[in-house]
């Protein structure tokens, strides 16, 4: 199985654009590996802070969002978060503004992000694949710098990725509870990748994951999808992801190694 060879006395570190992603992208992985006895820790580059759409103060959306990280953390079995930077990047939902992470350079992202791995020296690094998951642009800025940092040193690094076939049964089922709707931003398309590898993580990671996914919002992990929708009131991607979940299993994640 997909990094069952990561037990105890290994480190696996999680590098992420924003407060959720570990959950989207790495939830089944984290709750194996931690229940393995890899110590799991994560960094992530901004606070978040467009998720929390109905607060005025960027200082009190990252407050909340922050308090929803910790939460999800515990729910997966994370051992240890921060930030990259603190304060330093703002999530602005990929309009590049001033401060935002979606204006970072890959040179200073890649810095932080060496500092990171000499300090912490991991077995392992879990980040998106080269589209970013999703196709969002801080995403895909992420990506490239975990590789541009990753480039001399030895250590493996994973990309999360999902097929488009994978997407296409995500929207088939959403399409049966919203017909006419459009869901996602369109960014995200899938990708067949040259290198997959596959995890199939136990029932205790999809359960772990599900109930992360809840920290974030109400039910989204939870709930059955055609009462999600009900009470959910995004129709982005999040909601995709979640359809995507449904529909290939929440213990399952795929990844492309090596990353580049």
């Amino acid at each position: 199985m997909l990094f069952s060879h990561l037990g105890k006395g290994s480190t696996t570190l999680v590098l992420t654009a924003h407060p959720d992603d570990e959950v989207f992208a790495h939830g089944a992985a984290i709750a194996m590996l931690s229940q393995q006895g890899s110590r799991v820790v994560l960094r992530t580059a901004s606070g978040g802070e467009a998720a929390e759409n109905d607060v005025t103060s960027t200082a009190e959306a990252r407050r909340r969002r922050s308090a929803r990280l910790d939460a999800a953390c515990t729910r997966l079995g994370v051992h240890e978060w921060n930030w990259l930077a603190e304060g330093r990047w703002t999530d602005t939902a990929g309009r590049p503004t001033p401060g935002s992470l979606t204006t970072a350079s890959v040179s200073d992202l890649a810095e932080v992000i060496a500092d990171q791995i000499q300090t912490i020296i991991p077995d392992v690094l879990l980040t998106v694949g080269p589209d970013g998951l999703t196709g969002h642009p801080d995403h895909i800025l992420i990506h490239r710098a975990v590789a541009t940092a990753a480039a001399s040193c030895d250590v493996p690094v994973f990309g999360s990725y999902l097929l488009p076939a994978d997407i296409a049964q995500g929207r088939d089922l959403l399409a049966t509870i919203l017909p006419g709707e459009h869901v996602g931003s369109g960014r995200m398309t899938g990708r067949d990748e040259p290198s997959p590898a596959t995890l199939a993580a136990p029932a205790h990671a999809a359960e772990a994951r599900r109930a992360a996914l809840d920290e974030y919002a109400n039910g989204l992990g939870a709930l059955a999808l055609k009462n999600l929708v009900r009470v959910f009131p995004g129709r982005g991607d999040s909601l995709l992801l979640r359809a995507v979940l449904d529909a290939i299993g929440w213990q399952t994640e795929r990844y492309t190694h090596p990353v580049t």
